[in-house]
């Protein structure tokens, strides 16, 4: 009785990991107790290319896990009226009232033109590099280690981009 349990409970940990979502503004404080590079996965609630990676890429447990780990994960609705903090500036969406699809001053400010759009920030919260569209785990992969290992740093040709990719080993896929 006593393995059964054990087993379940680590199935049950291991099939349920989801990524740990949280605001910009709490990624931003929580840099300030432990460095770490922060994911920002911006969407629309309007968004299928959104929807569809929540549910094909960012739902798979291995990639969740390791986002967890290596990343604090920050979920932004690019049309939403959270107020961020970031770099002693203050970004809203003051038009949401008037336009339900205004974009949120934030999101201009990074330069977010295509939904879903992720987004690299380093340790200090300064962007590393944004990623437009639709990703799926496979892609996903690739971009969450490069950035969390710093390999992106020696990737600077489209030659040296073409040959990572190829040569790349997977190791968060079923």
């Amino acid at each position: 009785m006593k393995l059964f349990t054990i087993l379940f409970l680590l199935f049950s940990t291991i099939s349920f990991s989801q990524v740990n979502w949280m605001t910009m503004n709490e990624a931003l404080a929580a840099q300030q107790k432990e460095p770490r590079k922060i994911l920002m996965k911006s969407y629309t609630d309007w968004c299928p290319n959104c929807k569809w990676m929540d549910k094909h890429a960012f739902a798979k447990a291995d990639i969740a896990t390791y986002i967890n780990k290596n990343y604090y994960p920050v979920k932004f609705n690019v049309e939403g009226t959270e107020v961020i903090n970031y770099k002693g500036a203050t970004y809203a969406n003051p038009f949401k009232k008037r336009n339900d699809r205004a974009q949120h001053q934030f999101a201009s400010f990074i330069r977010i033109f295509e939904y879903p759009t992720l987004v690299f920030f380093d340790e200090r919260g300064t962007i590393i590099n944004p990623v437009p569209g639709k990703l799926d785990s496979k892609k996903l992969e690739i971009y969450i280690t490069m950035l969390s290992d710093e390999t992106y740093k020696t990737i600077n040709t489209g030659k040296k981009w073409s040959d990572y990719q190829r040569d790349f080993k997977y190791k968060l896929q079923d």
